[in-house]
């Protein structure tokens, strides 16, 4: 989607990609890496790209890379050492010096397989060099509000639970089950708002920017950051308030309360991060008045 939005690739080698995904192939990009932190947060690649005779030699190593076991092409951001611009080169899985360390051992969103991608002197041929960045910086990402609809999709799983839960349990010291007391009403509706809340936000950027043109687009980047901010946040706090009703059973590990529990938090260190969203929000701000 994100590719095709934006054109940014030469046709043929999109073409092409195109192709192997719908015969199955699964790619992802490879940004990441242990001294730049988060991406969003402008760090130059270590990782390196080194014209050679026939192409490009890329070396050096990615953290985060999601579903590294399964993938077949990576997309991975590179300095190129002649011009020092920064640039993005498809890497298949099947050529020589790609190597997956599996360092994941995160409590959270374990199954996401985001071990450590390392490209020990792989050769790709010119067309692979598929995209190089401007030096005004990164577009606005509408794709990337996939990410808030992750963490909103943990949070209604524990509401779902929560309900569940609190229309079967019935403790010997009261009479019915527990969801007819007001305080866990009081929670219930508390979760309900805030699921509120993140779907309007969530699904209100989305659709302004299916509906915007390009120009429009660019001006995106505080309400995207801000949606994802809103949705994050929200879903931490339904996942706590959700525990609240179950109580000392959601810690057992047998109750999946205790998995959105860790998964949720990691959506705070997916980008961007609230701090850099405040920031765009204040300077957008201050712009407008």
């Amino acid at each position: 989607m994100n590719l095709n939005e934006k054109s940014s690739w030469d046709e043929s080698i999109f073409k092409y990609l195109c192709k192997q995904v719908k015969n199955g192939a699964l790619i992802n990009s490879a940004q990441s890496e242990p001294k730049t932190g988060s991406p969003t947060r402008g760090g130059r690649p270590e990782t390196t790209a080194e014209k050679s005779q026939n192409g490009w030699a890329i070396k050096g190593r990615k953290t985060f890379t999601t579903m590294s076991p399964v993938l077949d092409y990576f997309i991975v951001s590179a300095t190129i050492k002649e011009t020092n611009e920064v640039a993005n080169f498809l890497i298949p899985r099947s050529i020589k010096g790609v190597v997956i360390e599996e360092t994941w051992d995160s409590i959270a969103l374990r199954g996401t397989g985001s071990h450590d991608l390392i490209l020990d002197n792989c050769l790709v041929d010119d067309e692979y060099l598929v995209e190089k960045f401007s030096s005004n910086g990164k577009r606005a990402n509408g794709w990337l509000l996939h990410i808030p609809a992750c963490y909103l999709g943990i949070a209604k799983a524990a509401q779902r639970y929560a309900i569940q839960f609190a229309k079967e349990y019935s403790p010997n010291s009261i009479v019915g089950p527990i969801i007819d007391l007001p305080n866990v009403q009081q929670k219930l509706g508390e979760i309900e708002l805030k699921l509120m809340q993140s779907e309007y936000f969530l699904y209100g950027v989305a659709k302004q920017w299916d509906y915007s043109n390009d120009q429009a687009r660019e001006k995106m980047g505080a309400a995207l950051g801000a949606a994802k901010l809103t949705v994050t946040n929200n879903a931490i706090e339904v996942v706590d308030l959700a525990m609240r009703i179950v109580g000392a059973k959601s810690l057992s590990l047998k109750n999946p309360l205790q998995r959105y529990y860790r998964d949720v938090r990691a959506g705070l260190h997916n980008p961007p991060m609230d701090d850099m969203t405040i920031q765009l929000l204040a300077k957008d701000s201050i712009l407008s008045h």
